[in-house]
Order: structure tokens, then sequence, then C-alpha cells
């Protein structure tokens, strides 16, 4: 069989466009999603034990928000979230946490119940694009930037989703979104080349 790609020859053009796919995102992309066009500003690596994700935290004017890619047995899954208050959130998750306790299992968030799905922990670092580097930095990255977290997930019956993480002792922070489809994210496009 005959390759007429080979044959006919490929545009160096095309390997660009090859790249140009929501989970190969570097910073300083543009992608629309929701009538906006979000810049990535940083990609995170996050390893719970040997499971990765991928984290890109998308600015567009004030509003930051976090897209997270899993794949768990060739499954991929998307979710949207941004920064809440863990004060906003009703249920003592982080006084349970430091008494020693279980967080609650059902916490509220603007009226709407997040019911506990997982708990678990993991090393956060900024995603390389480089993999050979990647390994030779890692007990940097791992300690300094990002590093250790615990990490609560709950989910509410309409598929929303809230993530309650502990860094260190006391630090604290909420994440709440939901789940996406990479379809709704069009247009991506490279960081522009400067100079």
């Amino acid at each position: 069989m005959v390759n007429f790609r080979k044959w006919l020859g490929k545009k160096e053009s095309e390997d660009a466009y090859e790249e140009l796919v929501l989970g190969a995102m570097k910073i300083g992309f543009l992608v629309d999603y929701d009538l906006d066009t979000w810049e990535v500003i940083g990609v995170n690596v996050y390893d719970y034990e040997g499971f990765l994700t991928r984290e890109w935290e998308l600015r567009c004017k004030d509003e930051v928000r976090f897209l997270e890619r899993a794949e768990d047995d060739g499954q991929i899954e998307w979710t949207l979230t941004r920064r809440v208050s863990l004060g906003e959130v009703e249920g003592d998750v982080a006084g349970a946490i430091l008494d020693g306790r279980d967080p609650p299992e059902v916490v509220t968030y603007k009226d709407r119940a997040y019911h506990a799905v997982e708990s678990s922990t993991g090393i956060q670092r900024p995603a390389d694009d480089d993999p050979d580097e990647e390994e030779a930095d890692q007990e940097e990255t791992d300690e300094d930037v990002g590093g250790e977290f615990a990490s609560w997930s709950y989910e509410s019956e309409d598929r929303r989703v809230l993530y309650a993480i502990q860094r260190g002792e006391r630090e604290f922070v909420a994440y709440e979104g939901e789940y996406v489809e990479e379809y709704q994210f069009t247009d991506i496009l490279p960081a522009p080349q400067t100079g």
C-alpha cells in the first residue's frame, strides 16, 4: 500500500496544527471557551501515587480558572474549576481535619449539597516540556513548587464538583466547578511569537 502522505510530502504547517489540541496546550496558548478567550498562564502535573493528572491555569481579564484532565482506563475526564473561599463552604472541613477527624460527608456551597467522593494525597509540580529534564529536576520541583497536598473531592447530584485541598499543616483552599467536554474549547492558538 502506498503512503500518499509520504509520496505527496507533508507540509511543515501540518505539524504545527497537530499540536493545537487541548491536551497539548502550553503556557502562552490561547483558547476560546464560553464566548471568551482564555490564556494559559500555568501548567501543572498532579501525581496521586502514580496516577497523573494535568492542569492548565487559564486567565481571562481578572478571572482565573483551572482546567484539569484525568485519564483512567482509557476514559478522559475534564473538569473546570475556580478558587472559592473555604469559609463559604458550609461544613467545617478544615476544622474537622485539624481536629484529627474525617471531614463531613456532605458540605453545602451556595445552597447546593456536595457529597464526599474520595480523598487522596499527591504531589504537585510544574509541567515541563522536556521529559528528560523533568526527571532530572524532580526533587527540586516537588519541594519548591506546590509540593505535597491532601485532597477531598465532593460531587453534587447535578455533577458539579468541589475540592478541599490542604497544603502544609494549616493552609486550606477550595475549588468549585463542573465537568466539561473537550469540544467546548475551540480556536486553540499557540503563544504569540515575540522578537
